[in-house]
């Protein structure tokens, strides 16, 4: 299945997911970067609930970059910065190959392209900045509409953010492809009508389409 070539009939709109469709990320590295920085002892960085808290609140926009680096300050050893604790966040983010920018430049001119991605203001910032001093031109050059969760207050796989991209952009569930690489954001895409492809791990987007 991972090499099967996505059925684009019918298809009049393509959504797609940022990170690992895309863009290249390996959370792990951000990870390791906070582990580097000093976690305080006793503390669950990543696993507690008022981490999990934190985390879900940033891509939901309810949280600020600022609250999000106080309430990860206070869970490293003291003398880290403000900065660090971006670069440490930002360590995730990789590269988007050229190969994927050619062919959603070659299938702009047959379908209406959309990103759709949980995202945060921090990373919002790096990635979109990193995308135009490497190709030249904005990322939304390659599309219609940027959806990002922390915009919207509603992060996938909640049907609310499915059931308002159609309705903001106009689209018919039937003639519209949603890419992501997690399962269970394609099936609550799915769930509402919309074609979904799961992404599996070791496939490229643009061998794919």
């Amino acid at each position: 299945m991972g090499k099967e070539k996505i059925n684009l009939n019918g298809i009049k709109n393509i959504i797609f997911d940022f990170g690992q469709v895309l863009l290249n990320i390996r959370p792990e590295l951000s990870a390791k970067a906070f582990e580097k920085l000093g976690i305080k002892d006793g503390v669950d960085f990543w696993g507690s609930r008022s981490s999990s808290d934190l985390l879900i609140g940033l891509e939901k926009g309810v949280i600020t970059p600022d609250e999000f680096r106080k309430g990860a300050l206070d869970k490293l050893v003291p003398g880290v910065t403000p900065q660090q604790v971006d670069e440490a966040w930002n360590a995730l983010l990789l590269d988007m190959p050229p190969r994927r920018v050619e062919k959603l430049i070659e299938l702009k001119s047959k379908y209406r392209l959309f990103l759709l991605s949980n995202s945060n203001q921090i990373h919002y910032e790096c990635y979109m900045s990193r995308f135009e001093k490497e190709f030249g031109y904005p990322l939304g050059d390659l599309f219609e509409k940027l959806w990002f969760s922390h915009h919207l207050g509603m992060v996938k796989p909640d049907p609310e953010i499915f059931s308002f991209i159609l309705k903001d952009a106009g689209l018919k569930p039937n003639e519209t492809l949603f890419i992501d690489d997690t399962l269970v954001h394609v099936e609550a895409a799915k769930n509402i009508g919309i074609n979904a492809w799961h992404l599996l791990p070791g496939t490229d987007i643009s061998e794919l389409l």
